[in-house]
């Protein structure tokens, strides 16, 4: 597996990608008949939380798209803010490779990495636990909504 720096080349891949993840896409507030530039847009909503989107790929075929916080401004620890795969390579276990790809790279800085999801979305709570994380608590943010707190320790 390979990864890189998301390029405005990787905009058409990314929207199918999401447009075929449609409780992603509500979740993060897209309708799915958004222009390119809402898009990148969208792509740039988090730059000022350090992270930065990867493109995933195998055999230098696209798999799938993963935002990485290195230093998050609540805890100064590393997140997984999004993972989406391609829908034509999921169930295939390209999501635990590219998790693997991802604790490899974060645990030089730490042994822990952290994420969250909605605490009413059960299809992404067994998600996080098959890849690992272990519930850490609740938080909820500004509007007031409810998330579950993830950590997955890292270990050698």
């Amino acid at each position: 597996m390979e990864n890189r720096k998301f390029k405005d080349e990787d905009l058409s891949f990314f929207i199918e990608m999401a447009r075929h993840s449609p409780v992603w896409m509500k979740e993060e507030g897209l309708k799915g008949n958004e222009i390119d530039e809402q898009w990148k847009d969208y792509l740039h909503r988090y730059d000022e939380t350090g992270g930065e989107w990867l493109i995933w790929s195998d055999e230098e075929q696209k798999i799938g798209a993963a935002y990485l916080v290195y230093t998050a401004p609540s805890n100064q620890k590393p997140w997984l803010g999004s993972i989406v795969i391609h829908p034509v390579k999921r169930k295939q276990g390209y999501a635990r490779k590219i998790i693997e790809e991802i604790s490899s790279i974060v645990k030089k800085q730490s042994p822990v990495l952290f994420s969250a999801c909605p605490s009413g979305n059960e299809a992404w709570l067994r998600f996080l636990n098959q890849l690992g994380f272990e519930q850490a608590g609740l938080e909820s943010d500004e509007k007031g909504k409810e998330y579950i707190k993830f950590i997955k320790v890292l270990s050698d």
